[in-house]
């Protein structure tokens, strides 16, 4: 059996859409307040980290108290990185998400229930959008990789039980951040062994080239 190279394990993240479900609560921005960007999660980053929340208007106090909070996380975070030299990877990055979390529900506690009831709205309406790029995606590999529509329905389901497992992954709380890495990348590799038996392999060599244009380095 071949080996998926790298490049298409990128397309297979790109057209999964897994990356962009990952997105946790965001950090509000508004022009008065100096906001701070949300740090990529267990190294994974995420272009899509921020939502615009202008239309929350949030009052002098909540823009006061969430830009205390944002330069707590700061204080924090710039500490926990001078020592990061002395301290473990695993301690490192645990006390990254306790202060992210900690962050994040203080965060919660500024806005109204309104103002929770509009954020999961556009979080919501974000889902809906990348399900909708997914797809787009997966028509035109369709159409370039000239799928038949067996093998399209079996790559939908393959991608539909990859991202349901990992999500199981990624909730278990009884797992150390390694023990899900290890696990998610195993998945993956089972996903990708999967759509190698299913592509032939002139339709493999498509998919090389099938590869968005951020994957080569030519977005700006």
């Amino acid at each position: 059996m071949k080996r998926i190279a790298l490049p298409i394990l990128a397309l297979i993240l790109s057209i999964t859409g897994l990356s962009a479900q990952e997105t946790n609560e965001a950090t509000p921005k508004n022009e008065s307040v100096d906001f701070q960007k949300r740090p990529g999660r267990h190294g994974m980053g995420h272009s899509k980290g921020n939502m615009d929340f202008k239309e929350l208007n949030l009052s002098p106090d909540q823009q006061s108290q969430i830009k205390k909070i944002n330069e707590n996380f700061k204080n924090k975070m710039s500490e926990l990185k001078k020592n990061e030299a002395t301290i473990t990877v695993k301690d490192y990055k645990t006390q990254k998400q306790a202060f992210a979390k900690q962050r994040h529900e203080q965060m919660q506690k500024v806005f109204t229930p309104e103002q929770k009831e509009q954020l999961a709205k556009k979080r919501e309406e974000e889902r809906k959008r990348m399900d909708t790029t997914a797809k787009n995606r997966m028509e035109k590999m369709k159409t370039e990789l000239q799928l038949t529509d067996d093998q399209s329905a079996k790559i939908k389901t393959l991608q539909a039980d990859t991202r349901s497992t990992i999500k199981g992954i990624r909730e278990n709380q009884s797992l150390t951040d390694d023990q899900k890495k290890e696990q998610v990348m195993a998945t993956f590799k089972k996903q990708h062994e999967a759509l190698n038996s299913l592509l032939t392999p002139e339709q493999m060599k498509k998919m090389e080239n099938f590869r968005p244009a951020r994957m080569h380095g030519g977005s700006k």
